[in-house]
This record gives C-alpha cells, structure tokens and sequence, in this order.
C-alpha cells in the first residue's frame, strides 16, 4: 500500500492476533484516531476508524475534521491491498476514548475555596508532559475528572526550562472554559490560582 501522510501527522502499526491497528498521532493535537483491521470468523476483514476522545469534547470534532477524511482515503487503500481475493468491510466512524498507555500516570489536587472550603478548583499534573500534544493526550483522557468535578481546572506538565532559576511547565485550562497552552512558573501559576478562588462564592468562573 502507497499512501503519504501530512507532515504533522505520524502513524505507529500494531500488530494484532487477528489483525492489525495504525495509530495516528497529530503533531499537536496529539492521539488523532487509529484504524483497526481484524480478521472476522466469518472470513471477512472488517476495517474500523476511531477518532480520539469522547463525543461531547470539542476537540473531538476538531480532531475528527482532521482524521475523518484522512481515514476515508487510508481504509479505501487498505481495502484496495487487503481485500484482495476476498471480502473487506468497511466500518462506520467511531468517536471512543482510546486506551492510555500506563506509563502516563497522572496526579489530581483539589483545591477549596478559602471562604466556604467546598472545592473549587482542580488540578491535574502530569509529570510525563512536554510537548503540545502531550498536554493534549492528557486533556482527552482526564476529561471524565475534571468534568465530573465542574470546577475551575488546569493540567500541569512537566517542567522544560527555567525562568531566573524556576522551573517553567506548560499550563492548560480545560475547564469550564478552555484556554491556549501557555508556560509558567509555579509562582506565576499559584498567583492565577489565587486570583480565581474567591469568585468561588462570589460568581460564575470562566
């Protein structure tokens, strides 16, 4: 099979007791989609595209306006090398949240509000993050926790530099409302903190 990529995109092959998967990474989107080729009982070969992350993320459909079309053309070619002699389907279209590697072990703090000490904001450090796409990988799969908290939330990644002698980390907002990537040191970040958490009480977060 001959097929060319975009440049911001790469794809990983699995292989599979019954087939095969290709992941598909985005240069800073992150984990795109993967399509799965398995072999049936029946003798079919059914070829499955997944985009990453959960139907109600808006990335996900940014995500999908990238991989939709690009998994459109792959499945034909795959469809084209493997089918061969025998019958391919095609699959529909998934949105799922893909399986996380283990090694990316994230930690949660809960922060309360200083007036109340109900918990208003929240944050996700994940020590494993540096690049964009890593932070967006960590925003896809934690998404659960921080929607399920519905307070004020941010991921932390791991430090990549140094600001007169502190250490410098990628800092998202995910939620309610969410922010671009930026960089900062803990005193920079603790200052952000600091400055949301009496609107607790006192009105609606953005």
């Amino acid at each position: 099979m001959s097929f060319s990529l975009p440049p911001d995109i790469s794809v990983q092959r699995q292989r599979l007791d019954n087939g095969m998967v290709y992941q598909f990474r985005h240069k800073t989107l992150g984990q795109l989609g993967r399509i799965v080729l398995q072999d049936s009982a029946d003798g079919l070969c059914q070829i499955s595209s997944e985009v990453a992350g959960d139907r109600d993320d808006p990335m996900t459909q940014t995500r999908s306006q990238i991989f939709e079309p690009l998994s459109q053309q792959l499945a034909t070619a795959l469809k084209a090398a493997v089918g061969k002699g025998r019958q391919t389907v095609v699959n529909p279209l998934s949105k799922k949240a893909l399986p996380t590697p283990s090694k990316e072990s994230v930690t949660t703090e809960q922060i309360p509000c200083p007036r109340c000490g109900e918990i208003a904001a929240l944050v996700i450090v994940a020590n494993h993050a540096k690049e964009v796409a890593e932070m967006e990988d960590c925003a896809q799969k934690t998404r659960s926790i921080y929607e399920n908290s519905d307070v004020a939330a941010w991921i932390v990644g791991a430090p990549v530099g140094n600001i007169e002698g502190a250490p410098v980390s990628p800092i998202l907002r995910v939620w309610p409302t969410r922010h671009p990537i930026r960089y900062g040191s803990p005193k920079m970040f603790c200052a952000e903190l600091e400055a949301i958490l009496p609107r607790h009480c006192g009105g609606r977060l953005t």
